[in-house]
């Protein structure tokens, strides 16, 4: 998107400087495909609306409004809020393999907005954002794999699981990058396992992206990989898991969104049950130990036990 947003403006300077830019130039200069020229000059005037004229004598376009040209000024308030929001959160490490390029895009808009008279040191320091316990990805890794989920192209690369003490190689269809607390997951068809896998890139290397591309499968196949139940570990098959809060942190609790298709009851003595879909114990677990005595495991009965046997295990530790 953001490398589009470039074409757009590279697109308008050569329009204004009477050089008459069409498909093949924008391809050249950007080393994207005509076709995919073609579809940002479609969005510059369809979208943007900008008023572009196609010159065949020339063979380029012109605008037909000489007086017109692609600026910062032509956003509204709300989108260059959202644009500087989306700066900070990337500033901030939770998202940085695109904090680079957005970066520059940013500055350009505030130049932009500078030479408007709008106050730059006052817009750059109105919004911040923090994050806690994020994972760093390789900027690198990052683009090839964005690459690879719009242009449908294998990936093969060596996958290092925490838990085992060799990294094993995949040749992967990656479908979707999601982002989840601070940490980039590839959702993709596994060729060695012959089922859909998610990847946490962090622990992705030597990737290679191929020039083969694969079979889009419908999305509704592999869904069921980012949603449908509470937290990153997902899948077809899913229980409720009901939680009751103590009347001290009920007040906080019920401020939260916890994840799609989450129930809340407040009871009469000011307690609160939260009811969740959960596919994997594993981060549940992790959770409800955040709040200590503060919360109880109604149900089902197999998590409260494994919940009753880690806090064994943690009093073991303090005696």
């Amino acid at each position: 998107m953001l490398s589009r947003i470039e074409r757009f403006f590279w697109f308008d300077h050569q329009i204004r400087q009477g050089n008459y830019p069409n498909a093949p130039k924008l391809a050249q200069q950007f080393e994207i495909s005509e076709r995919t020229a073609k579809r940002d000059i479609d969005a510059l005037a369809n979208q943007i609306g900008a008023p572009l004229e196609y010159n065949a004598t020339r063979r380029g376009y012109r605008y037909s409004d000489a007086s017109y040209s692609l600026t910062w000024t032509r956003f509204s308030h709300q989108e260059i809020m959202a644009m500087l929001i989306l700066r900070r959160m990337l500033d901030s490490g939770g998202a940085s393999p695109l904090s680079g390029e957005l970066n520059a895009l940013c500055e350009k808009m505030l130049t932009n907005l500078e030479q408007c008279g709008i106050d730059r040191e006052h817009l750059d320091h109105c919004f911040s954002a923090n994050w806690s316990h994020y994972i760093p990805v390789d900027e690198t890794i990052f683009q090839q794999l964005g690459e690879a989920v719009l242009t449908r192209r294998k990936v093969y690369f060596s996958y290092q699981n925490p838990t085992r003490p060799q990294a094993s190689s995949r040749m992967v269809h990656p479908y979707h990058l999601q982002h989840y607390s601070g940490s980039w997951y590839l959702i993709g068809w596994c060729e060695e396992q012959q089922d859909w896998r998610t990847f946490q890139l962090s622990r992705i290397s030597q990737l290679h992206l191929t020039d083969t591309p694969f079979d889009y499968r419908d999305p509704q196949t592999w869904q069921h990989k980012i949603q449908g139940a509470c937290g990153i570990f997902q899948d077809q098959h899913h229980q409720p898991v009901t939680l009751r809060f103590s009347a001290r942190r009920a007040p906080f609790v019920r401020e939260q969104h916890w994840c799609d298709g989450q129930q809340q009851v407040l009871r009469d003595d000011g307690r609160l049950e939260l009811t969740i879909p959960v596919a994997d114990y594993r981060e549940i677990v992790m959770k409800i130990l955040q709040h200590g005595a503060e919360v109880e495991v109604v149900s089902p009965a197999d998590l409260r036990q494994q919940v009753v046997e880690e806090i064994e295990r943690m009093s073991a530790v303090y005696r």
